[in-house]
């Protein structure tokens, strides 16, 4: 078959543009699907050609210089993985957009395969296709295109090595910042340090092209050392001024640089013990320095690695197992090795909106990583779809262009100014929208607050939202004032970050020591709190204690104050009327079900007992019967009011059954147990006596079973054993 030429005429004038027009070549070899590229790539302002073998493409390719190249796989003669086998060897720089009808895992090995050469693998097009995703793929090979002929890229100046030889002696490799997030809220985490080199003559020099010969000319420990200091000097010396005062305290105490190392480096100690002491110079904790080894640098000398590892460990420094996934004894040397981090491979990622296999391999990388305790970030986050899929699998933190280009130092500043004040206004926005400011007092989270207060021993515990201009306590024990300004909370500066904040004694942290609440009545001294989000995670508040005297929390007190934080998240998931059963205004089967579940959790992890009730209104069948459901409706309701004059005195409370009400009381003592129960039948016998004669009353009995922290008795055995009458409370005749 003979080529067609399709170079379009419909697009705009390209004369009259500054930018060459944007060709595409096509190699296939149904003309029918050659002819349709073309057509859709016209209509996209691209010239397209077609050619139907590879001796065609190869000549075009020479003469026509095209800026993409779309290919099909499945070729007589000669395949498409052999043309790419050849592209790569004469060094293409054009975009590759790979299609066939083959399966998904046939395209993905052949776009690895396509990029493990050099190529450039803009996408893959599975036949048949929809025009929209051609389209797409062409207009980000045409933006990408447009950078390089703006400057952004270039290809692969010739370099020799006594360039790069000047080029460290005198100091001109600089460094750029990749911001890395959080993935659920979106929190800045800290910045990649990525090696840059500008030629004066030659322009900008790949790294992949340097670093490489720096190795093979023993000059990669010194590279290290001054894009190093470069960056530990940027952060030690970041002037957050701009920021809010709160995320500029968060960069400073908390934002990590990743550096990379290199393979060879791993046996040079003094390197290390330098990195130590430049940190102690510019007052950096080790914790906040992440060092980044691919896990073919780890193999090369197992023992040696160990040893350099552990002893970077010990210095606090973090690890990081970088490109996971690619090489051949990875589940070994995670094992082996002290990491901390384990990095999913970019080529995984980059796929994953379109391939099943990449999305099976990146959920399994996670899942890995979570299960030794290792904080699981991928790298190449380009498209929303891919960073939604990442949220769904509990990715900790990602970083990629979708977020930002590596960026220069002076550019960070006003760039994270721009998209925190862009966060902050979606933010607001979101508290608004739950309608729960100034919405009064909910048991839902009254319960939740109360439990803080006892399980902690301390005086006040609240629920706060936090707005643009205060916080609202949402529910509060301990103090009567409903809303403070936001400059004057504790709380603002927690939601600058994710975890949970300890702070032992305010007087002696310069945040806060100025506040009121410090200096004057109450004077709070002890404070903790952690921000609570909703599902898609905005941050909207806090959970949050404080006492006036000095204390602080153990690691078992800070994952129990976590997991009461993520019970304040389950509320702020729903909205009241979807967990509250409508006849008696108390959490639903299902609310109170979940609540007990996490409240036993609890009471296990505390090694405490805790007490479940069940009040259960026997004569609720008959009196349907015999006086109708409203009737009947009416004794539920009568009920649940009298066991809601008393739920401040217990942990949970809920409608179980249709006629069978339950309560749990934690770390109570059978004495108070005792108590509660004797004061529940009193009232139902009180309102019993009260009414006419012929008005039957509440007939019901309470049941008691108790829950041991090292039983492990089951929710539904423990209200089974519960049913069992301990006080029985007769109706009227």
């Amino acid at each position: 078959m003979g080529s067609i030429d399709h170079q379009g005429t419909s697009g705009p004038d390209q004369r009259q543009t500054s930018q060459p027009p944007h060709r595409l070549l096509v190699l296939d070899d149904d003309a029918a699907t050659g002819a349709t590229i073309c057509r859709i790539a016209e209509f996209s302002g691209v010239q397209a050609l077609y050619v139907a073998d590879a001796e065609s493409f190869f000549r075009q390719l020479d003469d026509w210089q095209p800026d993409t190249l779309a290919l099909d796989l499945i070729m007589p003669g000669k395949d498409g993985v052999e043309v790419m086998a050849e592209l790569g060897l004469r060094g293409c720089a054009a975009n590759i957009i790979i299609t066939s009808g083959v399966g998904s895992r046939v395209l993905d090995a052949a776009s690895r395969t396509a990029s493990e050469k050099g190529l450039n693998i803009i996408g893959v097009l599975a036949k048949p296709f929809a025009a929209a995703s051609l389209r797409e793929l062409l207009e980000l090979s045409t933006k990408a295109s447009n950078r390089i002929n703006n400057g952004g890229s270039t290809i692969s100046p010739e370099m020799n090595d006594s360039d790069l030889q000047h080029a460290v002696e005198h100091h001109q490799i600089r460094y750029a910042l990749q911001p890395k997030f959080n993935c659920p809220t979106g929190t800045l985490a800290g910045f990649e340090v990525l090696a840059r080199w500008t030629h004066p003559d030659k322009g900008m020099i790949p790294p992949d092209l340097f670093i490489a010969r720096a190795e093979a000319l023993g000059l990669i420990d010194e590279l290290t050392r001054q894009v190093s200091e470069q960056a530990l000097q940027w952060l030690s010396q970041l002037d957050a001024g701009e920021l809010q005062t709160n995320t500029a305290s968060y960069l400073k105490s908390q934002t990590t640089l990743s550096i990379n190392l290199s393979a060879l480096s791993l046996g040079n100690a003094d390197l290390f013990d330098w990195m130590a002491q430049r940190c102690r110079a510019h007052r950096i904790e080790p914790e906040r320095i992440i060092f980044e080894i691919t896990e073919t640098s780890a193999m090369k000398d197992p023992a040696q690695s160990l040893e350099t590892l552990t002893r970077l460990r010990m210095q606090g420094f973090r690890l990081s197992i970088d490109d996971f996934g690619t090489g051949y004894s990875s589940m070994l040397q995670l094992v082996r090795l002290p990491f901390s981090e384990i990095k999913v491979d970019k080529t995984f990622v980059i796929n994953a909106a379109t391939s099943a296999e990449s999305r099976a391999v990146i959920r399994s990388v996670i899942e890995l990583g979570h299960s030794l305790g290792l904080t699981a970030t991928a790298e190449g986050v380009e498209d929303m779809t891919t960073l939604d899929f990442l949220r769904s699998t509990h990715c900790n933190q990602v970083q990629g262009f979708l977020i930002s280009r590596p960026l220069a130092p002076d550019q960070v500043l006003p760039w994270l100014s721009k998209r925190e004040q862009k966060r902050e206004q979606t933010r607001v926005a979101a508290v608004k929208a739950t309608m729960l400011l100034d919405s009064g007092p909910e048991a839902r989270f009254d319960r939740i607050t109360r439990l803080a207060r006892r399980l902690f021993n301390i005086p006040v515990v609240l629920i706060v939202l936090i707005d643009d201009h205060r916080q609202y306590f949402k529910s509060s024990t301990g103090v009567k004032v409903t809303e403070l300004p936001r400059d004057q909370a504790f709380c603002d500066w927690t939601l600058a970050g994710d975890e949970l904040q300890v702070v032992p004694d305010t007087t002696r942290d310069e945040r806060f020591r100025d506040l009121p609440s410090v200096l004057g009545g109450p004077r709070f001294r002890f404070y903790a709190g952690r921000p609570v989000c909703l599902p898609d995670g905005t941050k909207v508040g806090t959970l949050c204690m404080m006492e006036s005297q000095v204390r602080n929390l153990s690691e078992d007190q800070q994952r129990l104050f976590c997991r009461l934080a993520d019970m304040v998240e389950g509320e702020l998931a729903v909205s009241s009327d979807q967990v509250t059963d409508s006849l008696s205004g108390l959490p639903d089967r299902t609310a109170f079900r979940k609540q007990m579940e996490v409240a036993r959790e609890l009471t296990c992890h505390m090694g405490c007992r805790s007490a479940l009730i069940t009040v259960t209104l026997n004569n609720l069948g008959d009196i349907n019967r015999r006086q109708g459901r409203e009737e009947g409706n009416r004794m539920i309701r009568q009920l649940s009011l009298i066991i809601r004059q008393l739920e401040q005195q217990a942990d949970l409370v809920g409608r179980y059954r249709g006629n069978e009400f339950g309560l749990m009381l934690i770390d109570n003592s059978p004495q108070q147990v005792d108590t509660f129960c004797e004061a529940l039948a009193s009232t139902v016998l009180a309102w019993n006596q009260q009414q006419p004669d012929d008005n039957r009353g509440l007939s019901c009995h309470i049941g008691l079973a108790w829950l041991d922290p090292d039983t492990g008795t089951d929710i539904e055995i423990a209200i089974e054993r519960a049913r069992q009458q301990v006080i029985s409370i007769p109706g009227n005749p």
